[in-house]
């Protein structure tokens, strides 16, 4: 595990700095001189406690902002970089209670590599470690009541441990939070060291929130779409695969195991990723939107892992947790009458059910092996999408005191959903058959807080971009009765989506 931090090794606390009970609001309409006088306090605050702990401690203060678009605020900030240059960025939105939450993180303040046999534990440790040397205003990270008052790390697994680059836990050294389109926290996360100069972190916080301010209505650029990229699945030996696994399932050493593929596609320019974003929430409104992008060495593109997945994997808010089963899919129809009778067939079909069915005893035996208790709902529900529909079981527990969320993620993933069922055995049939790496497809990403919260999806529908370059992921489970043709068509489907999104090109402003 590589970790990229000052923060570590830690030397201990000290006891715990008093904060005062309460802050000046800071307005809209305070000067510059006004806000950074302000933040004096907290800064000789947490300056204090960097000099008792001998170690660099974080700041981190949110203002809210009306008519804040986090995409918008990502195309300002792409568009700014230097020419062969990158940022770290992580983008994730996703309905919650009927509302789309949106978190757009910017750079890296912290970084941990998440690569390796002990990721879910390595991860686990990083923001432990970090919980106590991160500071809100007026106090520290006991007992918030909101996501808004939490800074957030975002996270981007692979696949398998071993999986390509690109896998790493970020504290951003910036974000935003927008609920339900109108209010966007703006929070900036900033170092204190022993030796700071207060002054000058005071001008950098006035900065950034003055300048969040002045893109307070900056709008969205536009985009029109162009005929979708041609997608070239290879037939032949992808029904090989396919054939094989039902071998395998035949003889008895597979109950089930999901095939992916790969397509690579050459773009005629980059694409122009927050369009690309707003097209998949806009087409895709019941899918989690997502971006991670790490910075890329000087003069490579970076690569941008992203799409618009229909499958949360992991829920845990104060201890409550859901995870969504989710496998059997059908085609959704070109009329209301052809979508009932394809629905009707799909929550028929026995190929489907028992397809689903492993899924959901996977999970059921994860939450197990923790001591947990899941709630299962008996039957199955229709998930329906824009150009799918699925199967749908969530599933609900408490999460032991003891148990963090990255033990229960290690335990789930990968669920038969994307890996197989029995897990062990699917993964050794992938590792030899399946002949890419699948980076971070079908791998879990998204958010955790320094308590243990979290919002965590499955990274499929997706695709990896880099520069005029794109590879785009899709996967299907085969069962004792899956039909190879029928499967083949699922998976052309689900690429279709994503290479339509793909063929974007921005409006000029």
């Amino acid at each position: 595990m590589r970790m990229t931090s000052s923060l570590f090794p830690w030397k201990g606390g000290s006891g715990r700095t008093k904060w005062p009970r309460a802050w000046p609001p800071i307005h809209a309409s305070a000067g510059p001189a006004e806000v950074e006088h302000a933040w004096d306090p907290l800064l000789a605050t947490c300056q204090e406690m960097a000099r008792a702990r001998g170690i660099p401690q974080i700041l981190s203060l949110s203002q809210p902002i009306s008519g804040l678009d986090p995409l918008a605020v990502l195309t300002r900030q792409l568009g700014s970089l230097p020419p062969n240059r990158s940022s770290s960025y992580c983008y994730l939105s996703h309905q919650a209670q009927g509302e789309r939450v949106r978190v757009l993180g910017w750079g890296s303040l912290r970084q941990l590599d998440l690569s390796g046999e002990g990721r879910f534990q390595a991860a686990r440790a990083f923001v432990q470690a970090l919980q106590p040397h991160v500071h809100t205003a007026p106090g520290n990270l006991e007992s918030p009541s909101s996501r808004q008052e939490r800074p957030l790390c975002f996270c981007r697994f692979g696949f398998a441990p071993r999986s390509g680059g690109g896998a790493a836990l970020v504290l951003p050294r910036w974000q935003l939070l927008q609920v339900g389109g109108e209010l966007t926290v703006a929070r900036l996360n900033l170092e204190v060291g022993p030796e700071s100069d207060p002054a000058a972190l005071a001008g950098q916080i006035a900065a950034f929130f003055a300048r969040m301010q002045r893109l307070s209505q900056a709008p969205l650029p536009g985009w029109e779409l162009q005929p979708p990229l041609p997608v070239a699945v290879a037939e032949t030996p992808l029904l090989a695969r396919i054939q094989k696994a039902l071998q395998a399932i035949q003889a008895g050493s597979l109950e089930k195991v999901v095939l992916a593929e790969a397509v690579d596609l050459a773009l005629p320019s980059p694409p122009p990723i927050p369009s690309l974003l707003a097209y998949l929430e806009a087409h895709h409104p019941d899918c989690s939107v997502f971006a991670f992008a790490l910075e890329s060495q000087r003069d490579f593109p970076p690569q941008i892992f992203l799409g618009a997945s229909p499958e949360r994997l992991l829920s845990v808010w104060q201890g409550r947790v859901q995870i969504d089963a989710l496998a059997g899919s059908v085609a959704r129809g070109a009329n209301g009458h052809q979508d009932r009778m394809l629905a009707e067939q799909l929550l028929r079909s026995p190929k489907d059910r028992r397809e689903h069915q492993w899924v959901v005893r996977s999970i059921q035996e994860a939450l197990g092996r923790l001591g947990m208790e899941p709630r299962i709902s008996p039957q199955p529900r229709l998930r329906r999408l824009a150009n799918i529909q699925h199967l749908q079981t969530v599933i609900e527990a408490e999460l032991p005191t003891e148990v963090h969320l990255f033990d229960l993620l290690a335990q789930l993933h990968p669920t038969a959903a994307v890996g197989g069922y029995p897990q062990q055995a699917a993964l050794q049939w992938l590792e030899q058959w399946e002949p890419f790496d699948r980076s971070s497809y079908a791998a879990p990403l998204g958010w955790v807080d320094l308590q243990g919260n979290g919002e965590l999806v499955v990274g499929i529908r997706s695709a990896l971009i880099a520069g005029k370059r794109a590879r785009l992921y899709a996967g299907a489970g085969i069962v004792a009765d899956s039909n190879p043709a029928q499967e083949l068509a699922e998976i052309r489907l689900k690429l279709h989506s994503l290479a339509q999104a793909l063929a974007l090109q921005p409006l000029p402003d």
